[in-house]
């Protein structure tokens, strides 16, 4: 089981204060928030000496898969760029969102588009597995989904070759039953976006800052995602506040 930390609370180029995060923690970074140059030579300067993994989060601001006005040549060119980063850098999984908010052209149906998303989504886990690169497909937060949790779980959940990131925040967000989901993808959750809210807003409190029973959420975890990979994904810092945090974390473990 892997510890690792999300670059959200350091975008653009505080990035660079995550060097001092002790080394047996790895660093989540949000792709599309920096050049080609920059992320080859920060994720250098990031991951040296590092035992931590790297793990990068997918492209997807203006990404809708499940839009057919979505330039999807684009999405794959960008994934393409993404998905070499994550082979170079050998990192532990790539992040995939599958959709963004239900579309809002004429004529829109929910069927056909989550039939959209999916062959999307399958087409950018080919080409990651092409590059050797393990896509984690993650539940989304908007309040209007084009998959709730019974269509994420049987859509998505329904192709074999996929597996999974199960961000915990967004699930309270959308009062999914998350015991239910763990226990129904079980190994195939890979990793998770720790985080929790009151159900008002995707906050990213810290651990132990919300209404969530973690040792309930742990206790399901040890039982069907063992291995599953610990992403610590905070809106707000300071690094040392996070590190504290981590103990609290690993004291449910």
């Amino acid at each position: 089981m892997d510890i690792i930390i999300s670059q959200l609370p350091y975008m653009g180029w505080s990035v660079e204060q995550m060097a001092s995060l002790p080394k047996e923690y790895g660093i989540e970074i949000f792709i599309e928030c920096g050049s080609d140059y920059f992320w080859k030579n920060v994720i250098k300067m990031l991951m040296q000496d590092r035992t931590g993994r790297l793990s990068i989060h997918g492209p997807f601001i203006q990404m809708n898969l499940a839009d057919k006005t979505c330039d999807f040549e684009a999405v794959k060119e960008t994934y393409r760029w993404t998905f070499d980063i994550c082979s170079q850098f050998q990192a532990a999984h790539c992040v995939c969102h599958p959709h963004a908010e239900i579309p809002s052209f004429p004529g829109y149906r929910m069927k056909d588009g989550q039939k959209l998303a999916l062959e999307r989504t399958l087409i950018l886990n080919r080409m990651a597995k092409e590059a050797g690169v393990q896509m984690l497909v993650e539940n989304m937060p908007y309040i209007n989904l084009v998959f709730e949790q019974d269509d994420f779980v049987g859509i998505f959940g329904g192709a074999p070759e996929l597996e999974f990131l199960i961000d915990v925040g967004h699930a309270m967000l959308n009062k999914w039953d998350i015991p239910q989901v763990q226990a129904q993808l079980g190994q195939r959750i890979r990793a998770y976006h720790i985080h929790e809210n009151y159900g008002d807003f995707d906050a990213h409190l810290k651990v132990g800052e919300g209404p969530l029973d973690w040792k309930k959420f742990f206790t399901d975890y040890k039982l069907h995602t063992p291995d599953a990979r610990l992403v610590l994904e905070y809106a707000a810092g300071p690094l040392d506040a996070i590190e504290e945090n981590i103990s609290l974390v690993k004291s449910y473990l």
